[in-house]
């Protein structure tokens, strides 16, 4: 083998960085917002990062899926009466011992996943779970409006 085929000729230039002072900005990030930002990122990446950064747009959120579920209770009492039968199985027994049994099962049940939403907020998953009860109950107001007027226009009633 021959010693010198490579020659140690040192290339580097502007001096030793090991020894050159540099500022680091540790921020202050939750873990699921990546450094893309913009269009790259998707409708649901920054609809959660707009989330987690801004409180009162959660607190808004949480505040509509409150409210679509005491909607939701109250559209499924006229229902009940209208002749219409409750599909939860959890909330068709509570119902059957007394809707007063099921309103406040609901309402409890659905202000403590509030609660839980708003205290990991910080957590991707649980922005998901919230924008999922969103939808859900959107959906389910929809479809209990569209039963009502529905049953209100049927002609054998």
């Amino acid at each position: 083998m021959e010693k010198n085929k490579y020659p140690q000729v040192d290339r580097r230039q502007g001096g030793d960085r090991r020894r050159r002072r540099k500022y680091r900005f540790h921020d202050r990030r939750s873990g699921f917002d990546r450094r893309v930002n913009g269009v790259k990122m998707g409708v649901l990446k920054r609809t959660l990062i707009a989330l987690r950064d801004r409180p009162t747009a959660l607190r808004r959120l949480l505040i509509a899926i409150n409210i679509l579920n005491l909607a939701d209770f109250l559209l499924t009492l006229i229902a009940l009466e209208s002749g219409g039968q409750e599909a939860n199985p959890v909330l068709r027994r509570l119902f059957a011992l007394s809707p007063l049994w099921a309103g406040i099962f609901k309402l409890v049940a659905v202000l403590a996943a509030s609660l839980l939403i708003w205290e990991t907020r910080c957590y991707r998953k649980a922005l998901i779970v919230g924008l999922c009860i969103l939808v859900v109950l959107t959906l389910l107001f929809v479809y209990h409006v569209v039963a009502l007027a529905s049953i209100s226009e049927s002609p054998f009633r």
